[in-house]
């Protein structure tokens, strides 16, 4: 019964701390991220927040493949996963034999060769069939690869890398 009171004090307490903190003030980086349709970590540790318009800016490319995940041919669009890892300066040959650990909204977490944003070309689709895809349509962006015009991409291993609802790249 003691160890049953104790756990109750102690998540009581962690509750409060939790609402404490929520009314903390917010320190400016998280507020600069916070509107941020991506965050992308470099490993200088430079932290680069791509809002909608940076996203925008960049050239878009278009994929028409099936997926595991949605019925039929599909048609997505966005820039290149390349474009948007070396937007902020980084080079191939930087990234070159490195890891991309990519979060989703979700906490889902897979890590992704980042040789694969040369090797396969894959977008960060933000449109699908021509509309901006929503948090519930796996949105707003989410890892596409040219699944049909690729057969060795058509694996289980490959499908895993197809993290939607993507917010966060952190280069390993």
């Amino acid at each position: 019964m003691h160890r049953a009171t104790e756990s109750i004090i102690s998540r009581r307490t962690f509750v409060l701390s939790g609402s404490i903190a929520a009314f903390a003030p917010v320190s400016p980086v998280f507020a600069r991220t916070a509107r941020a349709m991506l965050t992308i970590t470099e490993p200088s540790g430079n932290v680069r927040a791509l809002e909608e318009a940076d996203i925008a800016a960049l050239p878009w490319q278009e994929i028409t493949t099936r997926t595991r995940w949605t019925e039929g041919v599909q048609t997505f669009r966005g820039p290149f996963l390349k474009d948007v890892l070396t937007g902020g300066g980084m080079s191939r040959s930087d990234l070159a034999g490195r890891n991309l650990l990519m979060k989703a909204l979700n906490d889902f977490g897979i890590v992704v060769p980042a040789d694969d944003a040369w090797n396969y070309d894959p977008i960060l689709a933000r449109e699908m069939n021509g509309k901006l895809m929503r948090v519930r349509d796996k949105g707003p962006l989410w890892l596409v690869y040219p699944r049909d015009q690729r057969p060795e991409l058509q694996n289980a291993v490959m499908d895993e890398r197809w993290i939607w609802q993507l917010f966060e790249i952190t280069v390993l």
